[in-house]
């Protein structure tokens, strides 16, 4: 049963691959139209800019230390690989567009990514299972991320910005397809514990950002105040949709609470 499972995810593997080699794949410097850049950057998009910047930072954590749990599953652990080169040029359209705009200093943002990187990221669940899980939710709620603030800096008229988040966006789109899938896969396997484990990752799902970037405070306050990212935007924009997507019901869940509360 485990190698026929395995066997699903490197399907899964090979066709998220192939269709971002069709569809989904972009350059850095000849995509986003970097002419159209503001030189003159909202203070505040500036920061949000930064916020995920840093986020993008821990790459080599996110990395290798899925790819360690994951190591011997080829679909898993070959997505993992892919993933990393994916989100690699994220962090560098946004290095790029902070730089290029102006917003910051390629000074400052070396000393802000020296600061950053004196962290580490840990693995915020111990099993296979409860990752993917969370990871479903977090590349969904990513995506989210990306078109609020795509919403938001649309009124500075940057086509820069513009193009760049909406090709960030579609990539964690991509992700989120590929863990969904993968989740309904174990879905197939064992419903019941899935839903079970959705349950507490839901009630216990932080972003990383706010466990790595510091002064976290005055971040999260602007997301929230832009109508970016909050906890209601959490429930309505990110679990419900997903949920959904995982064709899960709202009985199911609250059935999977009373079997963890009796437990």
């Amino acid at each position: 049963m485990l190698a026929q499972l395995e066997s699903k995810f490197h399907d899964l593997y090979l066709e998220y691959f192939h269709k971002a080699e069709a569809h989904r794949r972009w350059n850095v410097l000849n995509d986003v139209p970097w002419d159209q850049i503001t030189t003159t950057p909202n203070p505040e998009i500036a920061a949000i800019i930064q916020t995920f910047m840093a986020v993008e930072m821990f790459l080599p954590d996110y990395t290798s230390k899925i790819m360690h749990l994951v190591r011997s599953s080829r679909g898993r652990a070959w997505f993992q690989a892919n993933w990393g080169y994916e989100e690699s040029k994220h962090s560098l359209v946004l290095e790029m567009w902070i730089t290029k705009s102006g917003a910051r200093s390629v000074e400052q943002v070396h000393a802000f990514q020296d600061d950053v990187l004196s962290r580490e990221w840990d693995l915020p669940y111990e099993t296979p299972l409860e990752m993917i899980l969370y990871t479903t939710l977090q590349e969904f709620a990513t995506s989210v991320n990306y078109r609020g603030l795509r919403r938001v800096a649309q009124a500075s008229g940057d086509g820069a910005l513009h193009k760049a988040l909406t090709l960030l966006a579609r990539d964690e789109t991509g992700h989120f397809e590929f863990f969904k899938n993968g989740t309904k896969l174990f879905m197939d396997r064992d419903r019941d514990h899935v839903l079970e484990a959705l349950n507490k990752v839901i009630h216990t799902f932080k972003m990383p950002a706010q466990t790595l970037i510091p002064d976290f405070g005055p971040h999260g306050k602007l997301l929230q105040e832009l109508g970016i990212f909050d906890d209601r935007i959490y429930i309505r924009d990110v679990v419900r949709p997903v949920l959904k997507a995982l064709g899960v019901e709202p009985e199911e869940m609250r059935e999977a609470r009373q079997r963890l509360r009796a437990a």
